[in-house]
């Protein structure tokens, strides 16, 4: 649970330099990858929790459908978790790999709603982009958090590996 407290406000902090400073640049989805780290390290219901907020406060400060990033970031874990029973996300090119599907699939589900509630959807060369990105940046991403979950909680994962 402390892991979660921390993130939050580190994913609140990057959102609103991203929607202020970039609002039309393709960046890393940075709540994506908590996401995933959450799905894939620590499954439960306070992963699905972050990513319900995580995904309501990017509706929030990028203008989107209020919801619709909350369903999908969901979603994304749900597919985060079920994918980690069947592929262990040990080296780089499996995380950056993960992130990048994620983040397509996180991608084709806006662009589904916006369609669906009859918006103009974002084009995909942008979506292509933040696929690349999030898929280069994912690596050293979750080797950070990996990083700062041990330094935050230090006898939890002592005590599991025994």
């Amino acid at each position: 649970m402390k892991e979660s407290l921390f993130l939050l406000p580190i994913a609140v902090f990057y959102l609103a330099v991203e929607s202020t400073l970039f609002p039309n640049m393709p960046l890393p989805d940075v709540p994506l990858l908590f996401v995933f780290f959450m799905a894939w390290k620590r499954p439960g219901i306070e992963g699905v929790l972050l990513a319900f907020a995580l995904g309501y406060i990017d509706d929030a400060f990028n203008g989107g459908i209020i919801g619709s990033t909350s369903f999908a970031l969901a979603l994304v874990f749900l597919s985060a978790h079920l994918l980690s029973k069947r592929i262990h996300f040990s080296t780089p090119a499996a995380r950056a790999a993960g992130a990048g599907g994620l983040r397509l699939l996180k991608g084709l589900f806006l662009y589904l709603v916006l369609k669906s509630a009859g918006l103009k959807a974002g084009g995909f060369p942008r979506l292509f982009f933040e696929i690349l990105l999030t898929a280069a940046f994912a690596p050293f991403a979750i080797a950070l958090l990996n990083r700062f979950c041990a330094f935050i909680n230090p006898h939890a994962y002592k005590d599991s590996a025994n």
